[in-house]
């Protein structure tokens, strides 16, 4: 098959990296992929992920200015024009569905959504949000990431959904990796994320802190893609944009991790954690639910709660038998989370 994935931008995130992996394992069987971003927002560090025979194709035209209606169709006239001779055409984040279904169109070309956005991801952006739940319809196929991305797909009435999933990013840097000592007693408690509210750092700030009081040992360590300005009282390091083994060794070396989000298609991180051998809590954000087992392999809390994400923090810190049981439990569950068997189901709802 030719197939084209259409993406709002080559940065890294943690849907870019899922489009790149599924990229690479339909080229390694012998399908032809191109990848179509919008000017300028190659990342060299991420185009080293994918697979030589993996083509990126940009347009003339470039995210500045997309913010106006008129920038935002000259956009995505130009992803449209951008995009090259195939069977099927697939749309990667909401943004992409307009130049997808404009030019699977005018060519009466197939059309899919590799779906992985929710509501959250939105706030404030009420085109996108239509989008998100009006478009569904409009595909041939709506492929999602995730079980209960697949449940809300459905309300949407689309033609047809398959759920495809997901494999684990950089598993080899995670899977079967050694723990790493320490010397120091401090508790360390990791995060993954960035400023944006909807990643839950205040909540994860707010919780930190009365856990502190009974928990003096604790040190937080926030590992984020830009830059941060955190206000706690608790001692904390920061790691901006730290390298895949980097971020394998912070996990491996920490005591509990931890995710405050408000939504998540999937959620990476908390099943890296699991990989590592780290005991995870984390908030009911909609997608981890494809993979939390409350009291088996998480605990799991309200988003937007700091005393519940407190209480939980707490528990983990306090009580070595739950967490090697949450430990044991994450480590049978990321061995469901396979790529060839992701890529069967991608040929089988695009065949």
């Amino acid at each position: 098959m030719r197939l084209a994935f259409v993406l709002s931008s080559f940065q890294l995130s943690g849907g870019v990296m899922l489009v790149a992996e599924y990229a690479n394992r339909l080229s390694q069987r012998g399908h032809v992929i191109s990848l179509v971003i919008p000017a300028g927002t190659l990342d060299p560090a991420m185009a080293a992920m994918l697979m030589p025979a993996v083509q990126v194709v940009e347009s003339r035209s470039s995210l500045a200015g997309s913010r106006s209606p008129a920038g935002w169709l000259r956009l995505a006239t130009s992803l449209a024009q951008a995009i090259p001779p195939v069977d099927t055409i697939i749309a990667t984040h909401t943004p992409t569905v307009v130049p997808t279904l404009w030019a699977a169109r005018r060519r009466q070309t197939a059309c899919a959504w590799l779906y992985m956005d929710y509501d959250a991801m939105f706030d404030r952006r009420p085109i996108e949000r239509y989008l998100l739940h009006a478009a569904p319809r409009w595909f041939d196929v709506v492929m999602t990431i995730s079980e209960p991305l697949a449940v809300t797909v459905y309300r949407d009435r689309p033609r047809r959904v398959v759920v495809t999933g997901s494999g684990l990013c950089r598993a080899g840097l995670f899977i079967n990796q050694p723990r790493l000592p320490r010397q120091d007693q401090d508790r360390r408690v990791f995060y993954v994320g960035d400023q944006r509210p909807r990643k839950g750092l205040q909540e994860f700030l707010d919780a930190a802190q009365k856990v502190h009081t009974s928990v003096p040992k604790l040190r937080l360590v926030v590992a984020s893609k830009q830059l941060l300005t955190l206000e706690t009282p608790v001692p904390c390091e920061v790691h901006i944009h730290p390298s895949d083994q980097r971020l394998s060794e912070l996990y491996r070396s920490s005591d509990l991790f931890v995710s405050a989000s408000w939504g998540e298609g999937l959620g990476y991180p908390p099943l890296e954690a699991m990989a590592c051998g780290t005991p995870v809590v984390l908030t009911d954000s909609e997608g981890v639910r494809d993979y939390a087992q409350p009291e088996e392999n998480c605990l799991m809390v309200p988003p937007r709660h700091a005393p519940e994400l407190a209480g939980a923090m707490h528990r983990v810190l306090t009580d070595p038998v739950l967490a090697q049981r949450l430990v044991a439990g994450g480590a049978v569950t990321v061995t469901r989370y396979d790529w060839e068997t992701v890529a069967d189901r991608v040929e089988a709802a695009l065949a």
